[in-house]
């Protein structure tokens, strides 16, 4: 894709890999609309129409009339990273660790399926001052997930971020800030 991008993303990653496509069937006025879409584990193309799945062929998905294409964009460095952050969860298991670190699932998600994630943030579930928000206390964990320090080290390392996040707790500042803001 790199002759289509614009100058400045020379040097970037300009690879992308087709992963889903909305067939439209008649006419402008009336139709229905089928879907085919890449299950990324198990590297099968699936067709979607209505309550109907089935698995397809490539070359059918090839040969549609394609009416809107999703494309994921692919980095080789990024999945030599991510096979790194698994060989080394799966070393920490088997080391205890006194210290755990806490990252934003939503982070995590970017991690896994992202080709260029940016740094790790954690402020979807941090406030400002570096604790848990207290209407986010009562779901926290649905919200971050837990590394071991050489996890947390090397993606720390790799893609920068933060902040920090050792020890959860609710911040006494925010809850004071919340409280006085109910009494006015």
């Amino acid at each position: 894709m790199s002759n289509y991008m614009f100058d400045k993303s020379a040097g970037c990653v300009t690879t992308y890999d087709l992963v889903a496509v909305i067939c439209h069937h008649g006419t402008a006025a009336s139709g229905h609309y089928t879907t085919y879409a890449l299950n990324q584990y198990n590297e099968t193309w699936y067709e979607f129409d209505d309550q109907y799945v089935t698995s397809v062929d490539c070359q059918q998905v090839a040969n549609c009339d394609a009416y809107v294409l999703f494309y994921r964009k692919s980095n080789d460095e990024m999945n030599k990273r991510r096979i790194r952050a698994l060989e080394l969860m799966k070393l920490s298991r088997n080391e205890p660790s006194l210290l755990q670190f806490y990252v934003s699932k939503q982070w995590v998600n970017k991690f896994n399926t992202f080709a260029e994630p940016g740094p790790i943030t954690n402020c979807d579930f941090l406030c400002e001052h570096g604790g848990v928000h207290p209407y986010k206390a009562s779901f926290v964990h649905d919200l971050c997930t837990v590394f071991s320090h050489s996890v947390w080290e090397y993606l720390h390392m790799t893609f920068g971020g933060g902040p920090i996040c050792t020890k959860l707790f609710m911040c006494q500042t925010c809850a004071s800030a919340s409280i006085i803001y109910h009494f006015k």
